[in-house]
């Protein structure tokens, strides 16, 4: 009992003094050392984020989200399109909405790029670099991320 209220007070200082984020539901568990773009992630009930996660763009992350530590969600790239311009000097493309649905399992050191969704259900294995959606209830990984398998069975037809 009193380790989860040390948690809770834990978590409330960081939420406060360090991570700003757009919204936030009930029961955040935050590992150390994360960045998180400020007022630009949404984050639903009982989410944990693991620590070392690096959390920039406009990123919505739906009810019980598990992401693993070492997690990259990022937003848009550089522009490499203007010549004679260095290219740190170009700007960024406009940032894509970037959706985990609810219940989702993100692997430790995945990689998410720009405006990708994670669909209800899903598991995404460590180490994967997603880079398209993800369906319902898919279970993927690789580089880049593909489905291999559904988590549920098929329903009868």
């Amino acid at each position: 009992m009193l380790k989860q209220l040390l948690v809770r007070i834990y978590t409330a200082m960081q939420t406060t003094f360090f991570y700003r984020f757009r919204s936030r539901g009930k029961n955040l568990r935050l590992g150390r050392n994360l960045f998180v773009y400020p007022h630009k992630v949404s984050v639903g009930d009982n989410v944990y984020i693991g620590q070392n996660s690096y959390l920039d763009g406009d990123i919505s992350i739906g009810n019980n989200v598990m992401l693993a530590s070492y997690v990259s969600i990022v937003g848009g790239d550089h522009r490499y399109d203007v010549p004679g311009v260095p290219i740190r000097d170009t700007g960024r493309e406009h940032w894509k909405p970037t959706h985990i649905e609810e219940d989702v399992w993100i692997g430790h050191g995945t990689i998410i790029m720009n405006g990708v969704s994670i669909g209800k259900g899903s598991v995404v294995g460590a180490g994967s670099i997603v880079t398209k959606d993800i369906p319902a209830n898919s279970i993927a990984f690789g580089s880049p991320a593909k489905v291999v398998r559904h988590r549920l069975p098929e329903p009868p037809k």
